[in-house]
């Protein structure tokens, strides 16, 4: 690769090691109301993930920002080291953005298993 062409790649990847997580938030937090309105309903008692979700969402998007800060501060500093050693640097960019787009991936999928167990539990007859 050209150098110019590390520097493309490199600043892409702490972007997306930035943007995985803040987008997975910003999904949250809009579609945190949905979640309210179907609690709120519920009569019975919650499932552990559901009432996780609802009384601790503001701790939950708190850790899923300092996750994305801490792994876009490594792959801003791995992107900083890239002229000492590339084949390094790139691995460490690699694992930077596979880790933050896990860990966005994980927070999602979380939160549409705690939307979506209130309301299976509605629609399945006990």
């Amino acid at each position: 690769m050209t150098p110019r062409e590390l520097r493309i790649v490199s600043a892409l990847a702490v972007f997306l090691c930035a943007a995985l997580p803040a987008a997975a938030g910003a999904v949250a937090f809009r579609a945190q109301p949905v979640l309210a309105a179907l609690i709120a309903g519920e009569a019975a008692p919650l499932p552990a993930l559901s009432g996780f979700f609802f009384n601790h969402f503001t701790a939950a998007l708190l850790v899923l920002l300092v996750a994305g800060l801490g792994v876009t501060a490594y792959a801003a500093a791995a992107r900083r080291g890239l002229g000492e050693d590339p084949s390094a640097g790139f691995a460490k960019l690699l694992v930077a953005t596979c880790f933050s787009a896990l860990f966005a991936v994980l927070v999602l999928g979380l939160f549409v298993l705690a939307t979506a167990l209130p309301a299976y539990a509605k629609l399945t007859p006990r």
